[in-house]
């Protein structure tokens, strides 16, 4: 016990703690980054503005997808064009699609009646959406069907990627919360995914760091096709991620704005609801090796925790480093603070969230293995296929980024 206490409670607490304080300097430093869209100009390019194909897959979205179709037409954009890809819904989503096409020609609409083979829904469905974008359309902006746009927001961020002159354009939505525990779980993903994709490393095209949000991503149409589309990620839950990733591994450039006041999207209701839908995803996350599930968790506890037990039982030096970090990671959320509601007081309570967050990871790993797959939108996909379409993704991705070093 005296060798728990005097070495390994010290050594955990103060690497925890070194964790937030290196991510607020480095966000410090490199504060500058992390632009908004708001601030972008509306101004049409030199050009005039390019064509845009604006894509989403919808299923089962009655109680959204009516409002969200329309903000999306409601854009001021020249030549707008939006697909919508009905994913075999059986709530209503369908009909309330058709009716709006009815009555607004910018508005394409396929019904998918069937699941094809070795493909996620969601990946399918926007392939086929892409598919059908005009031959002449310089971008192709991804989307979900439960995503509200600003007016102009399309505008700006076409005009934010010609300007800086980047082929892929992600931004991080408004994700609104209600309740406290459910702002401590967005506190603890947005610092784990603040941790895994640093905005610094993300602009960085020497850095392997990138960024996608199923909320907003904006591709340059003939980099979408040079990378294969959704093809080689065709069964990967992250697509969104993914998509961004092997883009840059590609020799894209990638960049993201923050988005605060002009794309909202409620993800979850309830904490529940959170780990309910990060079911498929958290496993997913470590490519469904079960060895990794330790370490993961070392790593959440050291991260969460870690912190808060050395300032209670560590000696006096540790308790200063411990304030420290967690001070940093307070700092974090206060600088991030403009998304999900957060305040900066929220990471008070990262034990909390880290106990959350073991506890969805684990929950993910278990029902993924007890189903034999993942199930979701009431399909099962196979363990065994994800994974062997993992294996393969990942000596993709790993030739890619070589050949463009």
């Amino acid at each position: 016990m005296n060798w728990i206490l005097g070495r390994l409670l010290p050594a955990f607490s103060l690497l925890g703690s070194v964790v937030w304080i290196y991510g607020f300097v480095q966000l410090l430093l490199h504060r500058g980054v992390i632009s908004h869209l708001s601030k972008v100009s509306t101004d049409p390019p030199p050009d005039g503005w390019p064509s845009v194909s604006v894509i989403f897959a919808a299923r089962d979205e009655v109680g959204s997808v009516e409002r969200a179709t329309r903000l999306m037409l409601s854009q001021d954009y020249p030549g707008l064009r939006v697909i919508a890809i009905d994913d075999r819904s059986t709530d209503g989503t369908s009909e309330i699609l058709d009716a709006i096409a009815a009555e607004e020609s910018r508005l394409s609409v396929v019904h998918v009646h069937e699941l094809a083979a070795g493909w996620l829904g969601k990946c399918h469905a926007l392939q086929r959406g892409a598919e059908l974008a005009g031959p002449d359309d310089a971008w192709l902006l991804f989307t979900d069907a439960d995503v509200m746009f600003a007016p102009g927001s399309i505008k700006r961020a076409i005009g934010y990627a010609l300007k800086e002159g980047v082929d892929h354009l992600t931004l991080t939505p408004d994700v609104p919360t209600e309740f406290f525990v459910e702002r401590v779980f967005m506190t603890m993903f947005s610092l784990a995914f603040m941790l895994y994709a640093p905005p610094w490393h993300v602009i960085n095209p020497k850095k392997k760091s990138a960024m996608g949000v199923g909320a907003f991503n904006l591709v340059k149409a003939e980099a979408f096709e040079a990378v294969g589309g959704f093809r080689n990620i065709r069964l990967s839950i992250d697509d969104d991620m993914k998509l961004g990733q092997i883009l840059k591994f590609a020799g894209y450039r990638n960049s993201f704005l923050s988005a605060k006041g002009e794309v909202r999207v409620r993800w979850h209701v309830g904490a529940w609801n959170m780990i309910r839908g990060l079911e498929k995803n958290f496993f997913a996350g470590i490519d469904y090796r079960p060895a990794m599930i330790p370490v993961s968790i070392l790593g959440i506890i050291t991260a969460s925790m870690m912190p808060f037990v050395g300032l209670v039982l560590g000696p006096g030096w540790v308790r200063i480093g411990c304030i420290a970090g967690i001070a940093s990671a307070c700092g974090i959320i206060a600088l991030l603070r403009r998304q999900s509601n957060l305040a900066w007081y929220h990471p008070l309570f990262m034990p909390l969230g880290g106990l959350l967050f073991i506890f969805a990871l684990l929950r993910s790993t278990y029902l993924t293995l007890k189903r034999g797959g993942v199930s979701w939108r009431d399909h099962l996909y196979p363990l065994a296929d994800l994974k062997e379409h993992v294996r393969v993704r990942n000596r993709w991705m790993k030739e890619l980024w070589l050949s463009t070093r």
